[in-house]
């Protein structure tokens, strides 16, 4: 294959991957695609506070349970093969189990906090519109009495 010519398919691949690149709902305003509604940005406060709640009560609860699972029949396992390779190996195996099922655990922890945030500061967000359209409101309000 000549230089040119994989310089050439180089160049086709690249236009055909920025052509077929966009969001799903930023249509291009001559295309006539979209929803046709404007775009809102919404926090669905019911489905991040069961998000929350499945990460505290049912997920790292179960993640802690699943990863000490094999805690006991591992070590039992590799203290019985002991001084064989498949001792050593099964031990190797279980101390990346563990720091696997740790660093899980810190995902999930981490998760769990930045929804906790997230609903936070949507709350805080919404409380201050709410704040500053009264004041709008009020004000307008008072115009027209005078």
């Amino acid at each position: 294959m000549a230089w040119d010519e994989w310089e050439q398919l180089k160049a086709d691949a690249l236009a055909r991957r920025q052509e077929g690149m966009r969001l799903d709902s930023a249509a291009d305003a001559d295309s006539g695609g979209g929803t046709g509604a404007a775009p809102d940005l919404k926090m669905n406060h019911a489905g991040n506070k069961a998000a929350v709640k499945a990460l505290r009560e049912e997920i790292r609860p179960d993640t802690d349970k699943a990863g000490s699972h094999a805690d006991d029949s591992s070590s039992t396992a590799a203290r019985k093969f002991s001084g064989w390779a498949t001792g050593s190996a099964l031990k190797a195996a279980h101390a990346e189990w563990e720091l696997q099922v740790k660093n899980l655990k810190g995902r999930l922890g981490d998760d769990q906090t930045a929804l906790e945030k997230t609903h936070q500061d949507f709350r805080y967000t919404d409380i201050g519109v709410r704040s500053r359209i009264a004041q709008i409101n009020m004000g307008s309000n008072l115009g027209e009495e005078g």
